[in-house]
């Protein structure tokens, strides 16, 4: 058997490394020791010089069954190449034996940067309960695609045990390693580990609380609610408590029915009465977007503390739907605390970029008010901005409107390009064409007064589009 494939080592050219391979294995086929033989032509071709032949060996370690091949093939690991223990290493994860193990966890520690990578990958396929501290070590202390794998090992370990494992080292790790064992219950989705991040939102470590209100967000149940609100009402840190109020909202979100998530914030409302902690669950009730708050949160407005409203019109503005918008649109117009009034005006004009059942012409209108409440030129731009993405003639030529107001005339340029564009893109063919020359006209305004050579060259490109329409018609 040696003999009939002796020679192959020697080979300098792939091709043939190849063929000579597959000549061992109907060799192999062939004998009455085909694994002994196997194992001794592989371990043959991996100690010698030659990395073509080695690849290729390496390709096919997979496909040779037996734990003695597994073992010869671990112990071998370290004496080759930097290259050829990358290839190595992934042949033996796909063999997906144990026994390698122990090799793999030492190549974890190499110094080549790249054998630990390939080693740390190669622990998600062999790896165990007894390789999470390594993993959340190696994830904590290290960067780029060697951190990476690491954290993608220690997410794919298997086991009901490793979920447990890594609940058990959260309060004894290091704040890093606390970070990336947290984050991995998350990504295994460890419903247990809700009680463990109540704690740990707690942390002195910031980045420790942060990581616990991003997994809480992912494995929290609506059943959890009650003591996610008793969090964040028990927070001292603003930053922490806009954290929690995220949080408690992306949970509040997987109850079915829109108009029941809010409930469990609606129901202890009532018996707060420190202001920022009130505050902190009106800003909840926003992010919620639960139509069945808006009561609550309208009787809010006639409270006698300025921060308390101040939270509502910040909520109101926040809605998903634009069901408040008369709400922030009687505050733009009538209150008489000028912060109020603009909070209110910026939620009005972002609301008007909701969809709804509103005609364009309405829309345009609606835009048009808050244009006279704007106080100054920056709130101005501001509506501006929001009329940009409106797609009607209307909307179009009310930006045009401004081209000729040298503090607005920028932003005014801009809204009647994106209109046009949006027109374009989003309208009907009868309509583009119906709506092609007054489009044109009013981007020809554009062309002339611009100074921005990047914003005449969007406009021609769109004056040739609907010259193009027009071609058509005729």
């Amino acid at each position: 058997m040696r003999t009939r494939c002796a020679g192959f080592e020697h080979s300098k050219h792939g091709l043939l490394a190849f063929l000579l391979l597959c000549s061992f294995a109907f060799c192999c086929a062939a004998s009455e020791q085909p694994q002994d033989d196997a194992l001794a032509i592989v371990l043959d071709v991996l100690k010698s010089n030659d990395q073509e032949m080695q690849a290729v060996a390496i390709a096919m370690v997979k496909e040779i069954p037996g734990t003695e091949m597994t073992k010869a093939l671990a112990k071998e690991l370290p004496n080759l190449s930097a290259k050829s223990q990358v290839q190595l290493l992934s042949a033996l994860a796909d063999r997906g034996d144990s026994v390698a193990l122990p090799a793999v966890v030492t190549a974890a520690k190499a110094k080549d940067a790249s054998v630990r990578t390939a080693a740390l990958k190669a622990l998600g396929q062999l790896g165990n309960v007894s390789n999470v501290t390594l993993l959340a070590q190696m994830a904590a202390e290290t960067t780029g695609a060697e951190q990476k794998a690491a954290r993608e090992s220690l997410y794919r370990l298997r086991g009901a045990e490793v979920d447990k494992a890594i609940l058990d080292r959260i309060p004894k790790a290091d704040s890093k390693a606390k970070v990336e064992l947290i984050s991995a219950l998350g990504e295994r989705s460890t419903y247990a580990g809700v009680k463990t991040l109540l704690e740990t939102a707690k942390d002195p470590d910031r980045k420790v609380r942060v990581e616990s209100f991003k997994t809480l967000k992912v494995i929290a149940k609506p059943e959890d609610l009650p003591v996610l609100v008793a969090l964040l009402l028990n927070l001292r840190s603003s930053s922490d408590r806009t954290e929690a109020e995220k949080t408690v909202a992306a949970v509040a979100h997987k109850i079915d029915g829109h108009n029941r998530q809010a409930q469990a914030v609606l129901a202890v409302l009532p018996s707060v009465k420190d202001v920022k902690k009130r505050s902190s669950l009106l800003s909840v009730l926003g992010r919620i977007g639960d139509n069945s708050a808006l009561p609550s949160l309208r009787k809010e407005l006639s409270s006698k503390e300025a921060d308390i409203r101040t939270a509502v019109i910040r909520s109101l503005s926040a809605w998903p739907a634009p069901e408040p918008i008369s709400d922030l649109l009687n505050i733009a117009e009538n209150s008489d605390n000028q912060i109020h009034r603009i909070l209110a005006l910026r939620g009005f004009v972002r609301l008007l970029g909701i969809d709804s059942e509103r005609s364009a012409k309405k829309t345009t209108e609606m835009y048009a008010k808050a244009m006279s409440l704007a106080p100054n030129p920056m709130e101005k731009k501001g509506v501006l901005s929001g009329l940009a993405e409106a797609k009607s003639l209307d909307a179009m030529q009310m930006a045009a409107d401004y081209l000729k107001d040298k503090s607005l005339q920028a932003e005014a340029e801009v809204a009647v390009v994106k209109i046009a564009r949006g027109i374009y893109d989003s309208a009907a063919e009868k309509d583009k064409i119906n709506l092609a020359k007054p489009v044109k006209e009013l981007l020809e305004k554009v062309v002339k007064i611009t100074k921005t050579d990047l914003l005449s060259q969007q406009a021609q490109e769109l004056i040739k589009k609907y010259s193009a329409l027009d071609v058509q018609v005729k």
